[in-house]
């Protein structure tokens, strides 16, 4: 009996995968999902292959599995790449482009948004290297 419970309880350790919260590169994409949603986009402007504080954002925030479980509860999680190495394609760099102009006109890196699903600038967020639960702190206040 109770090597059956240890089986039973292994196999629901096992199945339960973690929630994570996906960043999608295609703004068509985020923007839909937040519609279907009701969830709020957060933008992050990156500059993947140069920006140093962008990379610290990815590896400290986007990549920590408590800011990744809020951000699948709460929020759409975007991404605006401006590498100068990597290619973009054309069409995905345009739509970049068209949300730089409205929601980073300073071109600053990265620069973190929170935006309403129709396309309507909440708050920036700022991020000065802080802990992933002062970063969420931050966001939390901004979604009320």
């Amino acid at each position: 009996m109770y090597r059956y419970i240890l089986l039973m309880l292994a196999c629901v350790v096992l199945s339960c995968e973690p929630v994570h919260a996906q960043v999608i590169n295609n703004p068509v994409i985020a923007f839909d999902q937040a519609q279907q949603t009701g969830k709020k986009i957060l933008l992050i402007f990156s500059g993947s292959d140069w920006c140093i504080p962008c990379i610290r954002f990815h590896k400290k925030i986007l990549s920590d599995s408590t800011f990744q479980h809020f951000a699948s509860e709460y929020l759409v999680l975007l991404e605006a790449d401006f590498p100068q190495h990597k290619k973009i394609p054309e069409p995905l760099r345009s739509q970049y482009d068209v949300l730089a102009e409205q929601f980073n006109p300073d071109g600053e890196f990265p620069q973190v948004v929170l935006l309403s699903p129709e396309k309507k600038l909440i708050a920036k967020v700022p991020f000065d290297q802080q802990t992933p639960a002062a970063f969420i702190t931050a966001v939390s206040a901004l979604l009320k």
